[in-house]
């Protein structure tokens, strides 16, 4: 397949410095420079999260083994005789979502070794990229995204030109979240299209979280890093593939009507928020935790409780927080060790919501004691 003569001009879909271009589109960084390099870290490991510096080779089994261990196995080989690799990786996990950057810097082609685990949803920033999923096949740009199911044979052929970002969603914790937004069990693996129109008014939103996501993963100190936050990231990044993608379950996933669940299904969740408020609560875990969808929760807290699940348990978290610092000491605690324990990963707006509640900032109520 060759490249798209317009590929390059087309108006990308992604941000990584706040810039936009005349018509205001997000964009996509055009050179390497604009690419932030990923602060060291803890390397890609076992704990929620892990950060893969940036890593810089020119040996293709190298480069193998680095993408192998972060995505998935394959095999890398020159498309092209006398080439020389100039790859360029970096990458991040948070939970059940990997995201990186990876450039060759030779025309390549990669191929499964075996079928995916999980899902993986490619983005160029430049160039292009020809890739196949079982027996589907799609062109990566900067407009449109390639997507890789689990269980089917993959490969691509990497423009030596093309840079992307690659996400990796692991299968369970997908289909998790799509069971918490259904209410229900799901068909597994989806049947989600091979490739994303990142243009289009249903998934524009989608490649500006993601950029986003890949911003804060790339910060030495991000919230991320903390699994009361990082979770609602991963959730959000998840929650708006499913909706944006189209797949089988779309249309449910779409639609408007819903039975309101019984009065003991929101005790329930009241319950479960109050009693432990220090776990790392998404609407999803709290819908599957009672029984129902995202949307019918949403729909209950809006109309009994007057605010979403999430606000919900900020306001008990924020509650729980002021009774810590009111029963403690300067010497015994901090206000950053007591924001951290209750979720909030900004110190600035942990002082902001707690004096928009209590009319004082935490250090006061610290040094009242």
């Amino acid at each position: 397949m060759t490249q798209d003569p317009e590929s390059e001009a087309r108006p990308s879909a992604l941000v990584f410095d706040g810039a936009t271009d005349s018509v205001g589109e997000l964009r996509l960084p055009q050179r390497e420079s604009e690419m932030l390099p990923m602060a060291d870290g803890p390397k890609m490991a076992g704990s929620y999260f892990s950060r893969r510096e940036t890593v810089c080779t020119e040996q293709l089994s190298a480069a193998e083994h680095l993408a192998s261990e972060i995505f998935t196995p394959h095999r890398l080989r020159y498309s092209r005789r006398g080439q020389r690799l100039n790859a360029r990786l970096s990458a991040a996990r948070i939970g059940a979502v990997t995201v990186g950057y990876l450039r060759y810097g030779a025309d390549v082609e990669l191929v499964n070794s075996t079928a995916l685990d999980d899902y993986h949803i490619n983005v160029p920033l430049t160039s292009y990229a020809d890739s196949w999923c079982g027996s589907a096949t799609a062109q990566a740009t900067p407009t449109q995204a390639a997507v890789f199911l689990p269980g089917r044979p993959a490969g691509i052929k990497w423009a030596a030109d093309c840079g992307q970002l690659c996400v990796k969603f692991s299968r369970t914790d997908l289909e998790y979240e799509l069971e918490g937004l259904l209410g229900r069990p799901a068909v597994r693996p989806l049947n989600i299209a091979h490739s994303m129109d990142l243009t289009a008014d249903s998934s524009r939103a989608w490649p500006a979280l993601l950029s986003v996501l890949y911003r804060e993963v790339s910060r030495p100190e991000s919230i991320v890093q903390h699994p009361m936050t990082g979770r609602h990231f991963e959730q959000l990044l998840m929650h708006g593939f499913l909706l944006a993608q189209p797949h089988y379950q779309a249309m449910a996933l779409a639609a408007d009507q819903h039975a309101a669940p019984p009065p003991r299904v929101l005790r329930t969740a009241l319950d479960l928020i109050e009693e432990h408020p220090e776990r790392s609560w998404t609407t999803t875990d709290l819908a599957r935790e009672v029984g129902i969808s995202v949307r019918a929760l949403q729909e209950s807290f809006k109309r009994h409780v007057g605010l979403p699940p999430l606000t919900y348990l900020r306001e008990v978290r924020l509650i729980r927080a002021h009774a810590e610092l009111a029963a403690s000491s300067e010497s015994a605690v901090t206000v950053a060790r007591v924001a951290m324990k209750w979720g909030f990963g900004h110190l600035g707006r942990f002082s902001a919501e707690y004096r928009r509640k209590f009319g004082v900032t935490p250090q006061h109520t610290l040094r009242a004691t």
